[in-house]
């Protein structure tokens, strides 16, 4: 088991899809100001292989790349499908020149699929990858002419403390519909989303992991601002249902527990 990650995506200032369906803009894919899955890019049925560049606007630290929302139109992803990333500085240019290239690897980030049906993917930056880059490209490959649809990128380097959170973690849902009842007795439904929510102590965060980094994370997003959770981010099975990406709730800030290390509670809430 691998330590729990927190991820702040990065803006980009252009992304260049090599191909998009009618009615399905790339602008979709951003995750900010707020994550929507509801709106999506979709590729033009028809070629085993797609890409997407991003443009950063300037070199950015990049070592961990999450997408939401991957299906075939209204279809679920197929497990077949690969994917491998590509990464260029600023002064390489937009792979016109020399650049980073990642191995092929299995685009769901496990075989098993959420209760949406909508797949998810993970990239972790391998040894040997550049600290940063301007470029990014996504590759897609073994498509068999489906038509690829996403729903949100996000990347951007990641926060993940040297010690793991502490057994106690929740996971639950928040239901945003309503039962109540009329004087007559009748039942009165008002459906809604159901929302995964996610709760977890670090009890043993390194002052300088806090100075340094988490609480420079929950001043720039606090409740308003996109992050993803992975609680795992080990290869397995379960890897799609342990990711999420979302909002930060509650009173964000870390306690000085004992000489050297702080507490830090996160609960999140997932709407993808």
């Amino acid at each position: 088991m691998a330590n729990a990650l927190l991820l702040r995506p990065l803006q980009w200032a252009a992304i260049t899809p090599s191909n998009t369906a009618s009615g399905y803009s790339a602008a979709n894919l951003a995750p900010w100001p707020i994550p929507r899955m509801g709106r999506v890019w979709r590729s033009d049925a028809g070629a085993a292989t797609r890409s997407i560049v991003i443009d950063l606007g300037s070199d950015q630290a990049v070592d961990t790349i999450a997408l939401f929302g991957i299906g075939s139109g209204n279809a679920a992803p197929v497990q077949a499908w690969n994917w491998s990333i590509d990464l260029a500085a600023a002064a390489q240019g937009a792979f016109s020149g020399s650049f980073w290239a990642g191995s092929s690897a299995t685009l769901l980030a496990g075989s098993v699929l959420p209760v949406s049906g909508r797949g998810k993917a993970l990239w972790l930056a391998p040894a040997g990858a550049p600290a940063a880059a301007r470029y990014v490209r996504l590759n897609f490959t073994a498509l068999a002419s489906a038509a690829l649809q996403i729903a949100m990128i996000a990347l951007g380097q990641r926060f993940q403390p040297a010690r793991n959170y502490s057994y106690g973690a929740a996971f639950g849902v928040r239901d945003l519909g309503q039962i109540d009842y009329s004087p007559r007795g009748a039942v009165l439904r008002r459906p809604g989303a159901k929302l995964r929510g996610m709760g977890m102590t670090f009890q043993s965060v390194r002052r300088e992991e806090v100075e340094d980094t988490l609480q420079r994370l929950f001043e720039r997003v606090g409740n308003t601002d996109p992050v993803v959770l992975v609680t795992d981010p080990d290869p397995h099975a379960q890897r799609q249902n342990r990711m999420g990406i979302g909002h930060l709730t509650g009173n964000l800030g870390s306690v000085h527990r004992v000489p050297n290390f702080f507490q830090a509670e996160i609960n999140f809430v997932a709407v993808d």
